[in-house]
């Protein structure tokens, strides 16, 4: 079911279908944000150093790997706040494709690919999700493959 773009919602393991694909975005990368964020988390001189930047192999200023997964998670978030999420179980893979600068313009696709109901929990389930970030050219940057705990629907 459509709901409003990052409305708070309760959607139950049950209630996730896999195939079902949302997109998110875009979100606007600046080069204030990209040092600032840098600056505090990850000081190295292709995201802090203009000068250094343009000098590297990358041209220009890039964004932080850690940077760009935060965006990422920001555009979940806008597609939906599920509180029956649990939290992360794990990233099976992560990839950084091509370069974040300053200027882009990222959007994010979500699919689910598969469920199963948890092992070891029968309160809960395991959702694993593919996420497809892409810059305004539609050139992918960035992309994961997520596993998420959701909790089943209480028995009533």
């Amino acid at each position: 079911k459509d709901v409003e773009p990052g409305a708070i919602v309760e959607r139950w393991f049950e209630e996730i279908v896999p195939g079902e694909t949302r997109t998110a975005g875009p979100v606007s990368v600046t080069e204030e944000e990209i040092v600032r964020f840098a600056s505090r988390y990850d000081p190295l001189p292709m995201h802090i150093d203009i000068d250094a930047a343009e000098a590297s192999t990358h041209g220009g200023l890039i964004s932080s790997g850690i940077l760009t997964i935060a965006l990422r998670q920001r555009l979940i978030t806008s597609i939906e706040r599920n509180v029956s999420i649990v939290g992360a179980a794990g990233i099976r893979e992560l990839n950084f494709l091509r370069p974040v600068r300053a200027g882009d313009e990222l959007t994010l696709r979500r699919e689910c690919l598969e469920k199963r109901e948890s092992k070891s929990r029968p309160d809960r389930g395991l959702v694993t999700w593919q996420f497809d970030l892409t810059n305004q050219a539609g050139e992918q940057v960035l992309s994961s493959v997520d596993v998420v705990v959701v909790l089943r629907r209480p028995a009533a």
